[in-house]
């Protein structure tokens, strides 16, 4: 090589390194920006099965003995009521019956019978009381039997197999009964579910139960007691996106909680060239995106929280300045040598 191109090169150089230099100071500058973690979790997981629904569960369990009684006929059911006596003398055959919205039944002869809350074995002696009360039989034989079940009725929404809303033949339900009605969650379901539930005069209740200890682990304690009129909703599961200088950027769904950190490693991990910093872009319930700058080196030494991540935010990788200067350094080096060696061949 001349000592002109060696000079045009170690001139190349002392540039490069100046831009490398100066990217690096003003990288450093601003390396530890205040992040407003308000806001955006303290370290609290996304989801599981918090407290207050726990409580809820456990305070479900006293409706349990009402899946042992008999049921209880209620509004909108159809009962069929057979009288063997008026069969006999062909008066009439099974009589079906709905019950109305204030419960009562009409019975011909006998006249408006108040059923709601009673079993068919209730329904059956307060009949047979009735006609022979008004002299109609002696002593009447009657049977009663639900033909069908609708006043008791258990919706089942979002991401599962078979979304409806189920009639159940018992007083009272469980969710995972319920789940099982509806073909269980489907793959895109997420790892929780929400039992809704509007009691009478108060605000309307809900229930978060984590999935994965229901299904896969057992957990019984995290299967509530259901009762009329209850709503099952499953979401999907949650979605992120990484982008910027990762291996593998696009859009992650997850069911359990996720860390900052291990979206990352989700998406193949950072590049040669990543910074130390994310972006993290969040949705306010304003629809407005707030950015934070999470720092990689401050949440390895516990001095940021590996914070859990919520549906729909966005991980921006930022590429660093100096590590980005020194790559165009190198490659404008390799560029002369290949240059310098062409011209002296």
């Amino acid at each position: 090589m001349s000592w002109n191109m060696f000079g045009f090169v170690r001139t190349g150089v002392l540039v490069v390194a100046g831009l490398v230099l100066v990217q690096g100071c003003a990288s450093s500058s601003g390396r530890y920006p205040a992040a407003n973690l308000l806001g955006i979790g303290s370290g609290e997981p996304a989801f599981f099965s918090d407290e207050s629904s726990l409580q809820q569960v456990m305070a479900t369990k006293e409706l349990l003995a009402l899946q042992k009684d008999e049921y209880q006929v209620g509004p909108d059911d159809v009962v069929e009521v057979s009288i063997f006596e008026w069969e006999t003398n062909d008066q009439t055959k099974t009589l079906q019956l709905r019950v109305s919205e204030t419960g009562y039944i009409s019975l011909p002869t006998v006249g408006a019978l108040m059923v709601a809350g009673k079993s068919v074995q209730e329904i059956q002696r307060l009949i047979e009381k009735k006609l022979i009360d008004q002299n109609v039989l002696q002593t009447p034989r009657v049977g009663v039997w639900v033909s069908e079940f609708r006043s008791r009725r258990i919706s089942v929404i979002g991401s599962v197999n078979q979304p409806g809303t189920y009639a159940i033949h018992q007083n009272v339900s469980t969710l995972l009964d319920m789940l099982t009605l509806a073909g269980g969650p489907q793959e895109v379901a997420g790892g929780q579910a929400y039992v809704i539930r509007r009691d009478a005069g108060k605000d309307e209740a809900r229930i978060r139960i984590d999935l994965d200890e229901l299904l896969e682990k057992g957990e019984t304690d995290l299967n509530p007691v259901l009762s009329a009129g209850d709503i099952v909703y499953v979401p999907k599961a949650p979605l992120i996106y990484v982008y910027g200088e990762v291996k593998q950027a696009g859009a992650f769904t997850f069911r359990k909680q996720l860390r900052a950190l291990e979206a990352v490693a989700l998406a193949g991990g950072f590049t040669d060239l990543a910074d130390r910093r994310i972006s993290l872009i969040r949705r306010a319930e304003t629809g407005e995106g707030n950015v934070h700058s999470l720092d990689v080196a401050r949440i390895e030494r516990g001095e940021m929280p590996n914070i859990y991540l919520r549906d729909g935010d966005v991980l921006h990788v930022r590429a660093s300045g100096s590590k980005k200067a020194w790559t165009e350094a190198m490659n404008f080096l390799r560029g002369i040598f290949t240059f310098s060696y062409s011209f002296n061949k």
